[in-house]
């Protein structure tokens, strides 16, 4: 697909972009730019997230894309990726904010994700001229575009300085709600969301408490009661499809030491000399592109 740029006097420059205090002058978009006519919620959180906001990402991105919303997200590593793997796995759309040119995708290890969200209907948008890479100045830069673009934001997980947080503040300057799912208070990840609820913002243990508040209804009393349906294993709904002719080398490190026979997590750790974020997350990709299993015991194979 092409580029397209859209100036801020343009007349599809997005409404809610332009009224925040320093809009960019001009954004480049890919994909389907109707879905800036759409509801959205933004869901940020954590890069180097725990098993516990995976879920949470996946099951609710999975549902508020049901419900008819867009996702918004960062392509980051950690919550960011779960949310646009989650509204795909309803089949809703989802919008990648960039904080480089779309010729440098950042983190590399998400080109393949950024290449599905187009392909299946979603959109990318950055403010940057298509070779310009990712920098420190241009993350927080990005935030202010998730937030200004959509109707709330859910934070999922985030220590006590962060981008999150950074986002957070961006949506407390923009007006728009904050939605926080607690953590356990013991989890340095929950830092956050712990404490944007104990400033007054929004507990979130279903997704009406998003939608009835962006709508400006009362949840009913069998709506306060629902807890949100928790599917474990829901990556297995979604494998990529990947974009590449030599389906048997994936572009992850840990993949060479996963063999026909079954290596525990600990193994690969060790034998990748990576941290286990790093680690867990080349897990979750290598399986939802369909070159591996997860076997009981944190084991896993190489599927035949």
């Amino acid at each position: 697909m092409e580029i397209q740029k859209i100036e801020i006097q343009n007349k599809n420059y997005p409404k809610n972009l332009k009224e925040i205090k320093n809009p960019p002058k001009k954004i480049y978009t890919i994909g389907n730019q109707k879905l800036l006519l759409n509801q959205a919620i933004s869901i940020i959180g954590s890069r180097s997230n725990t098993e516990y906001g995976k879920l949470m990402a996946l099951n609710f991105a999975k549902t508020l894309s049901k419900k008819g919303y867009t996702i918004i997200s960062g392509l980051a590593k950690g919550i960011d990726t779960y949310s646009h793997i989650g509204a795909m796995l309803e089949k809703g759309k989802t919008i990648a904010i960039l904080p480089c040119g779309f010729n440098q995708i950042y983190p590399k290890e998400n080109q393949q994700l950024y290449e599905e969200i187009i392909t299946k209907g979603g959109l990318a948008i950055t403010e940057y001229e298509p070779n310009e890479k990712a920098e420190s100045e241009k993350f927080p830069e990005r935030n202010r575009i998730v937030s200004a673009l959509s109707k709330g934001v859910l934070i999922i997980e985030g220590a006590y300085r962060s981008g999150t947080k950074i986002t957070a503040n961006h949506a407390k300057t923009y007006g728009k709600p904050i939605f926080c799912i607690p953590s356990n208070i013991t989890n340095n990840k929950g830092r956050t969301p712990n404490e944007l609820i104990k400033e007054g913002n929004i507990i979130v243990t279903n997704e009406y408490d998003i939608i009835n508040k962006i709508q400006n209804k009362k949840s009913t009393k069998t709506q306060k009661e629902k807890i949100i349906k928790i599917e474990e294993n829901i990556e297995d709904e979604y494998i990529y499809k990947i974009r590449t002719k030599n389906k048997t080398n994936p572009k992850y490190a840990i993949y060479k030491h996963i063999k026909e026979t079954p290596i525990y997590i600990n193994d690969i750790v060790t034998k990748s000399k990576k941290d286990i974020s790093e680690v867990n997350y080349e897990l979750t990709m290598l399986i939802l592109e369909g070159y591996i299993e997860e076997l009981e015991g944190k084991t896993y194979i190489r599927k035949k």
